[in-house]
């Protein structure tokens, strides 16, 4: 027993330290599609990591190798895509055929198996919005196959191997997947708090400049107007309309600046959340129509959100705004329910659009940050604060040349009480 135990314990403190070595050099963020060239580098370092696996397998079983190497397999496959898990396989294989023995195809069978489920199942993890469920089945089917394929093959394994080596192997495997959600989501913390100091910073700057600024600008746009109705200047009375409509573009830059550091307490109430999100598709039609963009809505539910109603549509117009300007000729823009909990619900708003690289979509949402060419990178901000100021997440998802997804998470009315008194703190 003791001779199974100890490779496997060596094996499963590899599968993570590896895994905290990727997450080190490349933060693992939910909805970051990786690069090609960043998909190699986590194939080739979860193949590293298979290979040290196998260099501390049981070595009581004759000519046979058994270690946790299928785990890396089945986690980058899972996680980041078919190239990396293959990559990750050929290491195994090629490792595998250099250690010779009577059961080199036995390896290599169980290696493809573990790839195949994976790269099969990996839509039905990915899409699957209980992770968890998912993740049982997919180890459950592949620990079936595995001791099918091997009890007819190798006679000589015992039932202790078969107990103690496949409770290591699903320990590892869950186990590695609660590690990665975990990290996720402290990373998901860690930019938020980057994110938040930079608003600060930005909260600092708006507070000492927007009043010097407007008062003075009051006054300019007041006198353009005047002189450019009772003048004779030709020249001047062509050009007063542009020089006001840039000072209303300055000073709607300033109001954001204000909106973001305001102190503003939301009036929260229960809403019906279906009937707010059909309200913004109303509203924001007409704009969708002039770029040739069509909004749908799909029936989200009797759900009731304890929000702030004016709000949340400001929010979400401003993100559909941004959907349909990210559009080139034609396209569409859906909302629908993406998810459910006991507490929250989540809406998604997708498009088609032209979508964002990574690199985009890690500065989503910080000061100054824009993809459009005359914007300032303070409307994405005050919809984060909108946002957040009613207790509510914000999320993005994106391909290039593909779209992108938004995902809206917003507490349900059963939160209201322990809202209130957050707000009211």
């Amino acid at each position: 027993m003791q001779a199974f135990v100890e490779p496997l314990f060596v094996n499963i403190a590899i599968v993570f330290s590896f895994t905290h070595l990727l997450n080190m050099f490349f933060p693992l963020h939910p909805g970051v599609i990786p690069s090609f060239k960043n998909k190699i580098i986590f194939g080739v370092i979860s193949g590293i990591g298979a290979l040290v696996c196998m260099l501390f397998p049981i070595e009581t079983l004759k000519d046979s190798y058994f270690d946790l190497r299928n785990v890396p397999i089945m986690i980058v496959t899972l996680y980041v895509g078919w190239l990396p898990g293959a990559i990750c396989s050929l290491f195994v294989i090629a490792a595998r055929v250099a250690m010779g023995g009577d059961f080199v195809w036995l390896g290599i069978v169980l290696t493809f198996l573990a790839y195949f489920i994976s790269l099969i199942y990996q839509g039905f993890f990915d899409e699957d919005k209980r992770r968890w469920i998912s993740a049982i089945y997919i180890g459950v089917i592949y620990t079936l196959f595995y001791i099918l394929i091997i009890h007819t093959y190798l006679e000589f394994l015992t039932v202790d191997f078969y107990l103690v080596y496949f409770s290591s192997f699903l320990i590892a495997f869950f186990s590695c997947i609660f590690l990665v959600e975990r990290l996720v989501k402290i990373n998901m913390q860690l930019k938020e708090t980057v994110y938040l100091d930079k608003l600060a910073v930005a909260g600092q700057m708006a507070a000492a400049i927007a009043h010097e600024v407007r008062n003075p600008m009051t006054t300019i746009r007041g006198m353009i107007q005047f002189l450019g109705s009772t003048t004779s200047d030709e020249k001047l009375k062509e050009h007063s309309p542009l020089l006001i409509e840039e000072l209303d573009r300055t000073n709607k830059i300033i109001t954001d600046y204000l909106s973001m550091v305001k102190p503003d307490v939301p009036k929260l109430e229960k809403i019906r959340l279906e009937t707010v999100l059909t309200d913004v598709v109303s509203l924001t039609a007409p704009y969708g129509s002039i770029h040739n963009v069509e909004l749908t809505v799909s029936e989200i539910g009797p759900y009731w959100v304890f929000t702030d109603e004016q709000k949340l549509k400001q929010g979400l117009i401003n993100i559909i705004k941004n959907g349909i300007e990210a559009i080139d000729n034609t396209g569409s823009i859906h909302l629908y329910k993406y998810k459910i909990t006991k507490r929250n619900i989540t809406i998604a708003i997708e498009d088609n659009g032209k979508g964002m690289t990574e690199k985009e979509l890690e500065q989503i949402g910080l000061p100054f940050y824009t993809t459009k060419a005359k914007g300032t990178g303070l409307g994405m901000m005050v919809t984060y604060k909108l946002i957040r100021d009613m207790g509510g997440k914000l999320h993005y998802e994106s391909e290039l040349n593909e779209g992108t997804r938004v995902l809206l998470t917003l507490p349900l009315s059963t939160k209201s009480n322990q809202l209130q008194k957050e707000v009211k703190i």
